[in-house]
C-alpha cells in the first residue's frame, strides 16, 4: 500500500458526511422565517393605509354598516371563530414541533 493510499483509508474514517440533513433543515427554516417577517413588514405601510382610508370613510360607512351589519352577524362570528382556532392549531404545531 503506497503512504497515499495509507492516508486516505485514514481520513476517508474521519471525512464528515456528504450533507448533514439537520444543518439544512435549520439554515432552511430560518430562511423562511426571515422571508416570512420580510413578506409582513413589507405588508405593514398598506395594512396602516387602508386602516387610514377606512377610518377616513368611517362617516360614510356608518349607516351601510348600521343597515348591513346584523345580516352579516353570523358569518362574522364564524370567521372569527374559525381565524382563532386556526391560529391555536398553528401556535400547538409549532410548539410541539420544536421538541
Amino acid at each position: 500500500m503506497t503512504p497515499d493510499a495509507k492516508l486516505d483509508a485514514l481520513f476517508a474514517a474521519a471525512r464528515p458526511p456528504a450533507r448533514d440533513y439537520a444543518f439544512e433543515a435549520t439554515v432552511a427554516e430560518r430562511v423562511a422565517r426571515r422571508r416570512a417577517w420580510g413578506a409582513f413588514l413589507a405588508l405593514t405601510p398598506w395594512i396602516i393605509a387602508a386602516a387610514a382610508v377606512v377610518w377616513g370613510l368611517q362617516p360614510t360607512l356608518a349607516p351601510l354598516v348600521e343597515s348591513i351589519g346584523p345580516a352579516f352577524q353570523p358569518a362574522g362570528s364564524t370567521l372569527v371563530g374559525a381565524a382563532l382556532v386556526t391560529g391555536f392549531a398553528l401556535w400547538v404545531s409549532a410548539r410541539f414541533s420544536r421538541a
